[in-house]
């Protein structure tokens, strides 16, 4: 519980006492009073955008795929993105040099060099791995719709760089469903130290992992904590990283056999979420969901199909003791593509486990997408297919969808889009690919915008290889290009902290 900040009552009634009498002195009891003008909210154009793109898995060069400053920013001005090594806290390191980005509107596919540990090794010795993220920052025009993710050597993505804050949750399989080992990356992009806790549930309950309360993450560098001792033995982990100081980035990810599985962050804890992008599958998926609270949540499963809705679990409910995590597994979809919404009687995380490479491929709870949303690292070549998975839970969408591709020459962007419509309570997968005129076998970018009067919407990139096999999917986030500011007004707030 944060500590109040308290203001003597003497000091309050005295201010009051002033401000009444200033404002009986500017507007005599007599004088009627002005009716106020509507209050009017700013848009304002986002001029500062900050990323972390986790280490790449065994500490190699990190492939980035990047998209900033949409098509309509070109010509507003000056911009630029810049992603700054963030070594690993208390491992010398030499220092990488910066990474600009292209012009806005380009898709940039960059590749980070790997952390390369400073000073000689002695005679037999191997140089330790370095796990160094990486920082994104954006600023001008590039900071508008900025999003990173970090990709495979093709370009596609497998994880977004995480935007920093004070309260994050991950959620995601066990030993018992391939998660053996689990790790915790903590990206400090900024000037002061942050002080982390992470708080753990598995299927037994809280549980402890070491020293997980009090991380210091230093200026600029990266924190690596392994969590493989609460997966062992379990089905689920749900993670929480609190920042009582400052704030971070995370990301966490689960190996086996030598297979890395990312952890999309998942919406905190609600009593409503949803699930977007629940592919088609040959083999059961699996729902995990956690209860943080003292109480025993009911939770309550739909699927947002392209038919309308279907009940996994017809009219029961999953209850959920408090502090508590588990599995359910999702065989009643069968082939059906879907979203999840799930309601509760207080508030839950959730995510889905797809079957796929290693351990699976993970989708999680989103908000709705709010002015745009963008996927950088998309491929439609060697094999691979890309489709959008879009959802309106409630009200009927109309949605642009827009590729974004290198040309094949002159240097330029290629790009191409489409308006579609979703069905209020539908779910619509659409194929996606790489513009005419592309590179040969390039990645492109998409930018996934709902149109004016559209419903809530709710979006996933989906990848597969072959026989509809998954490999990918990246929950759709938004990236905004404008943020509100709302009208001053006078207030007593003004006297009280």
């Amino acid at each position: 519980m944060r500590a109040a900040h308290l203001v003597p009552a003497a000091v309050v009634l005295v201010a009051l006492g002033a401000i009444g009498a200033a404002a009986q002195l500017g507007h005599p009891a007599a004088a009627p009073r002005p009716v106020s003008s509507p209050a009017v909210i700013r848009q304002v154009a986002v001029t500062s955008a900050a990323r972390a793109c986790p280490p790449a898995p065994g500490g190699a060069a990190a492939p980035v795929a990047l998209l900033a400053g949409g098509a309509s920013a070109a010509g507003q001005g000056q911009g630029q993105v810049e992603l700054t090594a963030l070594p690993p806290a208390g491992l010398p390191v030499r220092a990488a040099g910066p990474v600009s980005a292209q012009s806005p509107g380009a898709l940039s596919l960059l590749t980070l060099p790997a952390a390369k540990p400073a000073g000689k090794q002695a005679a037999g010795q191997q140089a330790p791995q370095a796990e160094q993220g990486w920082s994104v920052a954006g600023g001008g025009v590039m900071a508008q719709g900025l999003e990173a993710e970090l990709t495979q050597s093709s370009g596609l993505a497998s994880v977004r760089c995480a935007e920093p804050g004070s309260d994050l949750w991950f959620l995601g399989p066990g030993q018992q469903y391939g998660g053996s080992q689990v790790q915790l990356d903590l990206m400090n992009v900024d000037s002061t130290a942050a002080s982390v806790d992470v708080s753990i549930i598995n299927d037994g309950g809280q549980v402890q992992a070491g020293n997980d309360n009090g991380i210091t993450v230093p200026p600029h560098q990266t924190v690596t904590e392994s969590l493989s001792s609460v997966a062992h033995g379990s089905s689920v982990v749900a993670i929480e990283v609190h920042t009582s100081i400052g704030r971070v980035a995370a990301d966490v990810s689960a190996e086996s056999h030598g297979v890395t599985s990312w952890l999309p962050s998942t919406a905190g804890p609600s009593t409503r979420l949803v699930i977007p992008g629940v592919p088609p599958s040959g083999s059961t998926a699996g729902l995990f969901m956690a209860d943080p609270g003292p109480s025993t949540a009911k939770v309550t499963v739909t699927a947002i199909t392209p038919q309308g809705h279907i009940s996994p679990f017809g009219s029961q409910s999953v209850d959920l003791p408090g502090q508590s995590a588990s599995y359910v597994a999702l065989s009643p979809l069968g082939g059906t593509t879907a979203a999840l919404q799930i309601t509760s009687n207080v508030p839950v995380v959730a995510a889905v486990l797809v079957p796929g490479s290693g351990p699976g491929v993970l989708t999680a709870a989103t908000a709705p997408i709010s002015e745009q949303a963008v996927v950088a690292g998309n491929t439609s070549s060697g094999g691979m297919a890309a489709s959008v998975l879009l959802s309106a839970p409630g009200a009927a969408a109309q949605v642009r969808l827009t590729e974004i591709a290198p040309a094949s020459r002159g240097g330029a962007s290629v790009t191409v889009s489409q308006v579609l419509s979703v069905k209020a309570g539908r779910t619509l997968a659409t194929p996606v690919k790489a513009p005419k005129g592309a590179k040969h076998d390039s990645a492109f970018a998409l930018v996934i915008t709902p149109l004016p009067g559209s419903g809530p919407l709710y979006a996933a990139r989906v990848e597969t290889q072959g026989q509809n096999s998954v490999v990918s999917i990246i929950p759709a986030a938004s990236a905004l290009t404008t943020i509100s500011l709302p009208p001053v007004r006078d207030s007593y707030d003004a006297i009280s902290p």
